[in-house]
């Protein structure tokens, strides 16, 4: 059977569609419905439609493919929206299912048993997930968690790219920063990061680490030569970038190879809270899996498999 899974998230709006194991379509939109949340509590009347007029999209594209089930999710941003039951009730209007709102913990979960659905060894692995506005951490034996179906560690904080970009706009790219304003903000905004994801440092250092989401990625696709799924991000790497980003306005962000438009004005936010993770973790270097969230959930036996209703 096709399955498809929309998800909505701080940042970007997604969907998976897959025919048995393979995957058939994988899209990704900056709708950013997270836009001013922290300020209104609400769902910015802008984003909402950007958000819908994405999800009419992905409706369509499930359809080519003939999903006969689907099924649909969300994280941060709708765990905050006190009109979050309004929206979802749009969503179902669309699609016949309103999103299913995951905790983060729940979002721990999925994203590790995506990210580890084919490895078939018995180490300890840690998956971290930062996304627009939070940021998960999972730890296990990924054969156990697939037996179990539940991951032993599971943590998420309330930052992300997008919720640190907030929470300092110089980052945004309104103008290029010269070398002091650079090493500033970057000591104020790594100060601030640190501070939310301090939990991270209780569970010590560990040997392996997988990140997922769409700030590792870019990342990878910025700078490795090749795929960036299963690239590896170090220390060097994610500082460098920040500091060529933050040396740009966002025209010129923008400009640059293999960069995702959706993404330039909060990508070096997104690095920071990586590399502020990492270094917690006492980890140099992270693999990036292009496997995650959305696999993770959409194989798992939580995924709904709703029937996609005719086009309105």
């Amino acid at each position: 059977m096709v399955r498809a899974l929309f998800s909505i998230g701080t940042n970007s709006t997604r969907l998976l569609v897959l025919d048995g194991d393979a995957r058939r379509a994988a899209e990704s939109r900056g709708t950013r419905i997270g836009t001013a949340l922290g300020a209104t509590g609400t769902i910015d009347a802008q984003a909402r439609e950007r958000t819908l007029a994405v999800i009419d999209e992905y409706a369509g594209i499930a359809r080519r493919w003939g999903a006969g089930a689907v099924d649909a999710i969300a994280t941060s941003a709708l765990r905050r929206a006190g009109d979050a039951g309004a929206f979802g009730a749009a969503v179902a209007a669309r699609i016949g299912v309103a999103p299913r709102v995951l905790s983060g913990d729940e979002e721990a979960t999925f994203s590790f048993l995506g990210a580890t659905r084919s490895r078939g060894n018995d180490d300890l692995v840690a998956v971290l997930d930062v996304g627009g506005g939070s940021s998960e951490l999972a730890l296990d034996v990924p054969s156990h968690a697939r037996r179990a179906g539940s991951v032993a560690r599971t943590m998420s904080v309330e930052i992300g790219a997008v919720r640190l970009t907030e929470r300092h706009p110089a980052l945004l790219g309104a103008r290029a920063l010269d070398e002091t304003e650079r090493n500033a903000l970057d000591v104020h905004a790594r100060a601030d990061a640190a501070g939310v994801l301090a939990p991270f440092g209780a569970l010590g250092e560990v040997n392996e680490l997988l990140g997922v989401g769409g700030t590792v990625f870019t990342a990878a696709a910025m700078l490795a030569a090749g795929d960036p799924d299963g690239a590896v991000l170090t220390r060097t790497d994610r500082v460098g970038l920040i500091a060529e980003l933050l040396s740009r306005d966002l025209d010129a962000r923008k400009a640059m190879p293999r960069i995702r438009p959706q993404r330039a004005d909060i990508l070096p936010a997104g690095l920071i809270v990586v590399d502020e993770a990492c270094r917690l973790l006492g980890v140099d270097a992270l693999t990036v899996s292009e496997a995650d969230l959305l696999l993770g959930y959409l194989t798992s036996p939580e995924f709904r498999a709703v029937p996609l209703p005719a086009k309105r």
